[in-house]
């Protein structure tokens, strides 16, 4: 029989040092249409968005933040 190591957390939605990626890609996208409209370039967040997405795609929910 395996060993079994208790979690700090229950699941990991409240794990705290996790970000979720479509949280993360709804904020940036809302940053992308903000920073258009002040005339901003946002071709960076672009790239970042493109890779969230690129992410998501292939099964990913969550990242890590460390």
């Amino acid at each position: 029989m395996g060993m079994y190591i208790d979690t700090a957390y229950p699941d990991v939605t409240q794990d705290a040092r996790l970000a979720s990626i479509l949280t993360k890609m709804k904020a940036l996208a809302v940053q992308i249409e903000d920073a258009e409209w002040q005339g901003q370039d946002v071709t960076a967040m672009r790239q970042q968005l493109s890779s969230l997405k690129a992410r998501h795609n292939d099964g990913a929910t969550y990242e890590p933040l460390f």
